[in-house]
């Protein structure tokens, strides 16, 4: 677009603002050109560091009726000043999808800083002290304890007890531990999916007890405890990644706010 295109079309969307603001914009727009000029810089390089013409016309409106509320708080003011709002708001909207894309990426910074860091102190205890097994009490035994609810059946409370994950040379597994009631569940297995079969082991090890046993040597122990601790490193390292971006990110949203603020009061 060039110089006067741009110009007319900011002077086509001012219509019905005051006289001296239309001639005040035009001329600070039209020197913004010239300097660009002068500069060195095309026409076409100077239009795309400036403002939409509607966004420019949306502003000065809603600053309009700013100062307008302010002077005479009535209704029909507060409603022109909340219809000018709503229209800057439109123009706005393109800051959104990146905003929610980089909330999500610093939510996962932050989420994977939480889970080194933990992971890194179990892994590092368990290489110092040595110890192989490691038993957990599922979360529902809580909410169980708290809502005074109990199993209907002993099959049922068998079911959801000793669950065993083994971690040695042949990978990860998870069985049943010897004594429990496997087999009122057989022939019900049997006709079930392998999907619902997962799914019926996963709740069935969220809410009763795990224990999980390794089989490794005092040299791996020495390898575990290495990554244990660099994972503790990288997870505090990550944090401070977050702190940081969480810091400007703050800084950014002010300065953000402020300058929408100054452009609705025509400073």
């Amino acid at each position: 677009m060039s110089k006067q295109q741009y110009l007319d079309a900011l002077k086509q969307a001012m219509q019905g603002l005051p006289p001296e603001t239309v001639a005040k914009t035009l001329a600070y727009y039209e020197q913004r050109f010239i300097d660009g000029l002068v500069a060195g810089k095309s026409e076409a390089e100077v239009y795309k560091e400036l403002d939409e013409p509607r966004k420019i016309a949306m502003t000065l409106r809603a600053s309009a009726h700013l100062n307008s509320f302010e002077q005479k708080k009535t209704p029909a003011n507060l409603v022109r000043v909340m219809v000018s709002f709503v229209g800057l708001a439109v123009f706005n909207l393109f800051m959104v999808i990146p905003a929610m894309v980089y909330a999500a990426m610093l939510l996962a910074v932050y989420v994977s800083a939480f889970a080194f860091y933990i992971g890194g102190v179990a892994v590092t205890a368990s290489g110092l002290s040595g110890q192989n097994e490691l038993s957990l009490e599922g979360p529902l035994h809580h909410v169980m304890a708290l809502t005074h609810s109990r199993f209907d059946t002993k099959e049922e409370e068998a079911e959801a007890k000793s669950w065993r994950i083994a971690i040695n040379d042949m990978g990860i597994q998870i069985s049943k531990a010897p004594g429990g009631d496997d087999e009122g569940g057989a022939e019900t297995v049997q006709g079930t999916s392998r999907a619902s079969r997962l799914f019926d082991r996963a709740e069935a090890v969220a809410s009763g007890d795990v224990h999980i046993t390794t089989d490794f040597d005092s040299g791996a122990r020495t390898t575990q405890t290495f990554i244990g601790f660099g994972l503790i490193l990288a997870g505090i390292g990550l944090c401070l990644i977050s702190i940081v971006l969480t810091r400007y990110t703050v800084i950014g949203l002010r300065r953000y706010a402020a300058m929408n603020m100054s452009l609705l009061r025509g400073r």
